[in-house]
């Protein structure tokens, strides 16, 4: 399983957060770690997102940059998650 941080930069909107979150979920990513700061000058939040899966990664970029609020898309890293029993 991977991990992958994701930084992103999308407009500020009530129905952002949770029209993201929805497409990680759909796209079989689980959420590891997230925080968001909304920058008031420019109306826009500033998201970083720790995901994990073993689908590529790819396939929740191409997703995320279709939402009409995501202004950008930036992959920071991937790392192999190791498995917790």
């Amino acid at each position: 399983m991977k991990q992958h941080l994701l930084k992103i930069k999308a407009n500020n909107e009530p129905a952002t957060m949770e029209q993201l979150l929805r497409v990680v979920r759909f796209r079989g990513f689980k959420v590891d770690k997230i925080s968001m700061n909304i920058l008031p000058q420019e109306q826009v939040m500033d998201i970083q997102v720790s995901v994990k899966s073993k689908r590529p990664i790819h396939l929740l970029e191409n997703q995320l940059k279709k939402l009409v609020d995501v202004n950008q898309v930036f992959i920071e890293h991937a790392t192999v998650a190791q498995a917790h029993m």
